[in-house]
């Protein structure tokens, strides 16, 4: 391991998620819930704001991890998509088909989609 992989200092999952995550101006964003990835490779962090909204934070916006995740700015976070249940209000992933909270189906999502698109 003499070679570049040993210059490189790896992180696991494990070590990032549930950090805080902290702006410039020294305030709390939300937390670290997840790691994502785009088709074409590049990483991000899931961050949990509030209860259930979810936002994406690229690598290439992230100042510093540390005891705490450093974002240069706030309006790095781009939210994530998601589908509310009908029922109990719950935000499920775009993907699902039934509500992660209550069971209940996600109908009509396609209808939806399909709608806004041609709009």
């Amino acid at each position: 391991m003499d070679g570049i992989l040993g210059l490189v200092q790896w992180k696991r999952r494990e070590e990032v998620v549930g950090k805080e995550v902290i702006d410039a101006d020294a305030k709390k964003l939300g937390v670290t819930k997840d790691l994502a990835w785009s088709d074409d490779g590049k990483m991000a962090l899931v961050i949990e704001f509030g209860d259930e909204d979810e936002f994406f934070l690229s690598f290439n916006e992230i100042e510093r991890i540390g005891d705490v995740v450093f974002v240069k700015a706030k309006s790095a976070l781009t939210a994530a998509p998601s589908i509310t249940c009908p029922v109990c209000k719950h935000k499920n992933l775009v993907e699902a088909k039934f509500c992660a909270k209550c069971g209940r189906t996600l109908e009509g999502k396609e209808k939806k989609r399909s709608q806004t698109q041609a709009a």
